[in-house]
Protein backbone atom coordinates (compact mmCIF):
# COMPACT_ATOMS: atom_id res chain seq x y z
CA UNK A 1 0.00 0.00 0.00
CA UNK A 2 1.55 3.42 -0.95
CA UNK A 3 2.65 5.95 1.81
CA UNK A 4 0.03 8.73 2.08
CA UNK A 5 2.07 12.06 2.54
CA UNK A 6 1.29 15.10 4.95
CA UNK A 7 3.45 18.69 3.75
CA UNK A 8 3.59 20.10 7.58
CA UNK A 9 6.13 22.86 8.36
CA UNK A 10 7.95 22.71 4.78
CA UNK A 11 8.89 18.97 5.59
CA UNK A 12 7.17 15.96 4.35
CA UNK A 13 6.24 12.92 6.48
CA UNK A 14 4.26 9.41 6.75
CA UNK A 15 1.16 9.10 8.65
CA UNK A 16 3.04 7.56 11.65
CA UNK A 17 4.58 10.37 12.76
CA UNK A 18 2.21 13.08 11.76
CA UNK A 19 1.09 13.49 14.99
CA UNK A 20 4.43 14.19 16.74
CA UNK A 21 5.39 16.48 14.02
CA UNK A 22 2.13 18.68 14.65
CA UNK A 23 2.72 18.75 18.07
CA UNK A 24 6.70 20.29 16.97
CA UNK A 25 5.14 22.74 15.02
CA UNK A 26 2.65 23.95 17.23
CA UNK A 27 5.32 23.95 20.44
CA UNK A 28 7.48 25.91 17.64
CA UNK A 29 4.84 28.09 17.15
CA UNK A 30 4.37 28.88 20.53
CA UNK A 31 8.03 29.66 21.35
CA UNK A 32 7.87 32.14 18.38
CA UNK A 33 5.34 34.49 19.57
CA UNK A 34 6.10 34.16 23.32
CA UNK A 35 6.87 37.42 24.55
CA UNK A 36 10.88 37.24 25.63
CA UNK A 37 11.29 37.23 29.25
CA UNK A 38 11.93 40.27 31.34
CA UNK A 39 15.14 40.71 33.07
CA UNK A 40 14.35 41.06 36.88
CA UNK A 41 14.34 44.43 37.75
CA UNK A 42 16.97 45.89 40.24
CA UNK A 43 16.53 47.27 43.69
CA UNK A 44 16.76 50.99 43.49
CA UNK A 45 20.20 52.09 45.21
CA UNK A 46 19.66 53.36 49.09
CA UNK A 47 20.41 56.87 49.24
CA UNK A 48 23.34 58.34 50.26
CA UNK A 49 23.66 59.04 53.90
CA UNK A 50 24.40 62.69 54.36
CA UNK A 51 27.76 63.80 55.39
CA UNK A 52 28.25 63.76 59.45
CA UNK A 53 28.37 67.00 60.43
CA UNK A 54 31.86 67.75 61.34
CA UNK A 55 32.76 68.16 64.94
CA UNK A 56 33.51 71.25 66.19
CA UNK A 57 36.71 72.04 68.55
CA UNK A 58 36.97 72.68 72.29
CA UNK A 59 38.23 75.98 71.67
CA UNK A 60 35.46 76.64 69.41
CA UNK A 61 32.85 75.86 72.12
CA UNK A 62 34.21 77.57 75.01
CA UNK A 63 35.32 80.54 73.27
CA UNK A 64 32.05 82.19 73.20
CA UNK A 65 29.36 84.19 75.02
CA UNK A 66 27.48 81.26 75.86
CA UNK A 67 30.23 79.89 77.84
CA UNK A 68 29.25 82.75 80.54
CA UNK A 69 26.62 81.15 83.11
CA UNK A 70 27.45 77.46 82.17
CA UNK A 71 28.20 74.92 84.88
CA UNK A 72 31.72 74.24 85.17
CA UNK A 73 31.26 70.63 85.37
CA UNK A 74 29.38 70.95 82.28
CA UNK A 75 32.70 72.88 80.29
CA UNK A 76 34.99 69.86 82.16
CA UNK A 77 32.94 66.93 80.00
CA UNK A 78 33.90 69.13 76.83
CA UNK A 79 37.33 69.99 77.56
CA UNK A 80 38.61 67.26 79.89
CA UNK A 81 39.97 68.02 83.67
CA UNK A 82 41.35 71.59 83.99
CA UNK A 83 45.30 71.35 84.06
CA UNK A 84 45.60 73.77 87.31
CA UNK A 85 42.95 75.29 89.50
CA UNK A 86 43.33 77.87 92.17
CA UNK A 87 41.68 80.47 93.39
CA UNK A 88 38.96 79.25 90.86
CA UNK A 89 40.56 79.91 87.77
CA UNK A 90 41.01 76.75 85.42
CA UNK A 91 43.51 76.65 82.77
CA UNK A 92 43.18 74.29 79.73
CA UNK A 93 44.90 73.95 76.51
CA UNK A 94 42.56 73.12 73.63
CA UNK A 95 43.69 73.47 70.04
CA UNK A 96 46.54 75.64 70.47
CA UNK A 97 44.86 78.13 72.75
CA UNK A 98 45.59 78.09 76.89
CA UNK A 99 42.07 79.47 77.91
CA UNK A 100 41.45 80.15 81.59
CA UNK A 101 37.76 79.54 83.06
CA UNK A 102 37.23 81.71 86.02
CA UNK A 103 33.86 80.03 88.53
CA UNK A 104 32.05 81.72 91.11
CA UNK A 105 32.99 81.13 94.64
CA UNK A 106 31.33 77.72 95.22
CA UNK A 107 33.09 76.44 91.58
CA UNK A 108 30.06 75.89 89.98
CA UNK A 109 29.51 78.42 87.26
CA UNK A 110 31.46 80.25 84.64
CA UNK A 111 31.63 83.75 85.33
CA UNK A 112 34.46 85.28 82.84
CA UNK A 113 36.58 83.49 80.03
CA UNK A 114 40.35 84.48 79.69
CA UNK A 115 42.61 83.90 76.55
CA UNK A 116 46.42 83.81 76.07
CA UNK A 117 47.04 86.15 72.99
CA UNK A 118 49.49 83.90 70.64
CA UNK A 119 49.94 82.97 67.63
CA UNK A 120 48.70 79.25 67.60
CA UNK A 121 45.46 80.70 68.83
CA UNK A 122 44.29 83.32 65.82
CA UNK A 123 40.45 82.71 66.70
CA UNK A 124 37.93 85.48 65.24
CA UNK A 125 36.19 87.74 67.71
CA UNK A 126 32.81 87.40 66.01
CA UNK A 127 31.86 84.98 68.46
CA UNK A 128 32.04 87.33 71.74
CA UNK A 129 31.60 90.98 69.90
CA UNK A 130 28.57 92.11 68.12
CA UNK A 131 30.87 92.83 65.00
CA UNK A 132 29.04 95.97 63.21
CA UNK A 133 27.72 94.61 59.91
CA UNK A 134 30.44 94.83 57.56
CA UNK A 135 33.26 95.79 59.47
CA UNK A 136 36.15 93.81 58.53
CA UNK A 137 36.56 90.20 61.07
CA UNK A 138 39.33 90.99 63.82
CA UNK A 139 41.44 88.09 65.05
CA UNK A 140 43.44 88.00 68.10
CA UNK A 141 46.65 88.16 66.11
CA UNK A 142 45.85 91.46 65.01
CA UNK A 143 44.49 92.80 68.20
CA UNK A 144 46.05 96.05 69.47
CA UNK A 145 44.67 98.50 71.95
CA UNK A 146 43.98 101.28 69.47
CA UNK A 147 41.60 98.72 67.56
CA UNK A 148 40.19 97.21 70.51
CA UNK A 149 39.21 100.88 71.92
CA UNK A 150 36.86 102.05 69.42
CA UNK A 151 34.89 98.71 69.82
CA UNK A 152 33.08 99.87 73.10
CA UNK A 153 33.13 102.42 75.54
CA UNK A 154 36.40 101.41 77.68
CA UNK A 155 38.99 103.01 80.03
CA UNK A 156 42.57 102.35 81.14
CA UNK A 157 43.19 101.18 84.10
CA UNK A 158 46.61 99.59 86.25
CA UNK A 159 47.18 98.37 89.42
CA UNK A 160 50.42 99.40 89.98
CA UNK A 161 52.43 102.18 88.38
CA UNK A 162 55.69 102.65 90.92
CA UNK A 163 56.91 100.90 93.68
CA UNK A 164 54.89 97.84 92.85
CA UNK A 165 57.11 95.19 94.00
CA UNK A 166 58.29 91.98 92.44
CA UNK A 167 55.60 89.42 93.41
CA UNK A 168 54.09 90.17 90.17
CA UNK A 169 54.62 91.79 86.72
CA UNK A 170 52.09 95.03 86.80
CA UNK A 171 48.95 95.40 84.51
CA UNK A 172 47.91 97.88 82.40
CA UNK A 173 44.41 96.83 81.22
CA UNK A 174 41.73 98.72 78.46
CA UNK A 175 38.47 97.71 80.17
CA UNK A 176 34.62 98.07 78.72
CA UNK A 177 32.28 97.70 81.44
CA UNK A 178 28.88 95.93 80.74
CA UNK A 179 26.03 97.79 79.68
CA UNK A 180 22.71 97.11 77.70
CA UNK A 181 24.48 97.05 74.26
CA UNK A 182 26.73 94.43 75.28
CA UNK A 183 24.20 92.32 77.41
CA UNK A 184 26.08 93.28 80.31
CA UNK A 185 29.12 91.48 79.59
CA UNK A 186 32.26 92.96 80.56
CA UNK A 187 35.11 92.94 77.95
CA UNK A 188 39.08 93.88 78.59
CA UNK A 189 42.58 93.59 77.04
CA UNK A 190 45.38 93.60 79.00
CA UNK A 191 49.93 93.62 78.95
CA UNK A 192 52.41 93.57 81.53
CA UNK A 193 54.66 96.24 81.82
CA UNK A 194 57.48 94.69 81.21
CA UNK A 195 59.24 96.10 78.21
CA UNK A 196 58.68 97.28 74.54
CA UNK A 197 55.94 99.64 73.81
CA UNK A 198 53.52 98.87 76.93
CA UNK A 199 56.29 99.86 79.51
CA UNK A 200 57.43 103.53 77.50
CA UNK A 201 54.06 104.13 77.46
CA UNK A 202 52.86 103.63 80.41
CA UNK A 203 56.30 105.24 81.87
CA UNK A 204 54.94 108.52 80.18
CA UNK A 205 51.90 108.22 81.32
CA UNK A 206 53.23 108.18 85.10
CA UNK A 207 55.50 110.94 84.57
CA UNK A 208 52.63 112.83 83.46
CA UNK A 209 50.72 112.24 86.12
CA UNK A 210 53.52 113.16 88.89
CA UNK A 211 54.07 116.36 86.72
CA UNK A 212 50.84 117.62 86.96
CA UNK A 213 50.14 116.11 90.22
CA UNK A 214 52.17 114.22 92.68
CA UNK A 215 54.23 111.23 93.10
CA UNK A 216 51.11 110.09 96.15
CA UNK A 217 48.82 110.59 93.17
CA UNK A 218 50.58 107.69 91.44
CA UNK A 219 51.56 105.80 94.64
CA UNK A 220 47.64 105.83 95.99
CA UNK A 221 47.03 104.63 92.51
CA UNK A 222 44.47 108.32 91.88
CA UNK A 223 44.63 107.75 88.71
CA UNK A 224 42.08 105.29 88.09
CA UNK A 225 39.62 107.06 89.85
CA UNK A 226 39.86 109.71 87.05
CA UNK A 227 40.38 107.30 84.38
CA UNK A 228 39.53 109.86 81.50
CA UNK A 229 41.91 112.90 82.62
CA UNK A 230 45.17 111.31 81.45
CA UNK A 231 43.38 109.10 78.30
CA UNK A 232 44.97 110.68 76.22
CA UNK A 233 48.60 110.19 77.05
CA UNK A 234 48.05 106.01 77.94
CA UNK A 235 45.73 106.13 74.49
CA UNK A 236 48.30 107.42 72.09
CA UNK A 237 51.23 105.46 73.85
CA UNK A 238 49.59 102.15 73.57
CA UNK A 239 47.79 102.64 69.96
CA UNK A 240 49.84 100.13 68.55
CA UNK A 241 50.82 98.06 71.14
CA UNK A 242 49.69 94.23 71.64
CA UNK A 243 47.92 93.25 74.25
CA UNK A 244 48.76 89.45 75.43
CA UNK A 245 45.62 88.31 77.38
CA UNK A 246 41.94 88.79 75.57
CA UNK A 247 38.78 88.37 78.32
CA UNK A 248 34.87 88.33 78.54
CA UNK A 249 32.13 87.62 81.38
CA UNK A 250 30.18 88.91 84.03
CA UNK A 251 32.60 88.15 86.77
CA UNK A 252 33.71 90.84 88.97
CA UNK A 253 35.63 93.80 86.64
CA UNK A 254 38.99 95.96 87.72
CA UNK A 255 38.74 96.97 91.43
CA UNK A 256 39.39 101.11 91.12
CA UNK A 257 40.21 101.42 94.80
CA UNK A 258 39.40 104.09 97.77
CA UNK A 259 38.41 106.63 95.18
CA UNK A 260 36.33 109.12 98.42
Amino acid sequence: MPHRWIKRCGVRTGVMATAALLLACSDSRTEATAPPAQAPTAAPAPAAAPPAAEARRVIDQLFGTETIGMNLAYAQKIAGPAMRSEFHRHQFRADGCDITLVSDEADKIIESVEIDIAPSCNLSLKSVLNVAEGQPDIKLGDLTFGSFEPLLDSRYYADCLTLCGNAADPVVYLEAKGSRLTHFINYSVQAPMVDGKVLDATSAWRAAMIKAESEDYVLDTRFNCEPERFRSVISTGLRNARPTVFSFGRGPTFEQGDCD
